[in-house]
């Protein structure tokens, strides 16, 4: 069994990949290894790179009265930008990402919830052109034994 984060990040990918246009292999990836091909994009990147992950003590959080955490993953997702107006082409896949989020903020019971905390497209601060990228982020809110992260705790 792995970490309850990485089937965090697996609930997250299977919405993302039911959106048509993330649909095709390497359109989702979580942690990309290397560029993406423009005949790819827009694609998805899943990271949690960009913050850590917190945890606060959550005692008696087990069915025997183990302690557990509190743990709120900031999970970003990466939009990668091919379309002629990128801030357009950005404002539409937020719209299919919000959604698809939106509908299970729970993420099939996984988490406590899933809630949208900010969005940006990135521009050249100095020339206003679009970098055709932007992130939508999320702060997902779980909890887990303590001695053992692969378990939900109560």
């Amino acid at each position: 069994m792995a970490h309850l984060r990485t089937r965090i990040f697996d609930a997250v990918k299977a919405r993302l990949i039911a959106i048509p246009r993330f649909s095709d292999p390497d359109k989702v990836v979580r942690g990309r290894k290397g560029g993406i091909r423009q005949e790819d994009l827009p694609a998805l990147t899943l990271t949690w790179s960009d913050s850590n992950e917190i945890a606060d003590l959550r005692p008696f959080s087990g069915a025997n009265g183990e302690d557990g955490y509190d743990r709120r993953l900031p999970l970003s997702i990466v939009v990668h930008l091919r379309d002629d107006d990128p801030e357009l082409e950005f404002d539409d896949i937020c719209v299919e990402v919000e959604s698809a989020m939106g509908a299970a903020i729970k993420l099939d019971g996984l988490v406590i919830e899933a809630l949208l905390e900010s969005e940006r497209h990135y521009v050249n601060t100095q020339t206003g052109t679009s970098l055709c990228a932007g992130s939508i982020n999320y702060r997902i809110a779980y909890k887990t034994l303590a001695a053992d992260p692969q378990q939900p705790a109560l």
